[in-house]
């Protein structure tokens, strides 16, 4: 049982994830597929702590050399760093929009995705479902 989903938008869970507190996983997959958080770290379940990024509260960062480099966050705002927000996404209600486009094109949340999470997913830093 998940604690939280999130999906494409107007699209089936099969095309999500789910997080169940501890891993954020593809829906109906084995949590070795997924990405385990611990609050401070986001690390693939497969291939180990190298290729996984550090979190500070507002920014997701690369442990190694990634060329989206480190992603920004705030409550309804998620951007690479050092780039404009018009490269970024924005939450309107439980959809997370790339900005200004249309809810088509987003994710939606159900239940809390920890913010480092998503952006794993918007960003393409995760393999996609």
């Amino acid at each position: 049982m998940s604690l939280s989903l999130i999906k494409r938008h107007n699209q089936s869970l099969l095309t999500g994830y789910e997080w169940n507190g501890k891993i954020l996983k593809p829906f109906g997959q084995s949590a070795d597929q997924g990405w385990e958080f611990d609050g401070q770290r986001l690390i693939p379940q497969k291939g180990g702590g190298a290729q996984g990024f550090t979190w500070d509260g507002k920014t997701l960062s690369p442990i190694q050399y990634s060329p989206i480099g480190r992603i920004e966050c705030s409550d309804n705002m998620l951007r690479p760093s050092l780039q404009g927000f018009q490269h970024g996404w924005e939450l309107k209600g439980n959809t997370w929009i790339p900005y200004g486009q249309s809810a088509d094109k987003g994710w939606e949340m159900q239940g809390d995705v920890p913010l480092p999470l998503v952006a794993l997913l918007l960003f393409h830093l995760a393999p996609e479902a």
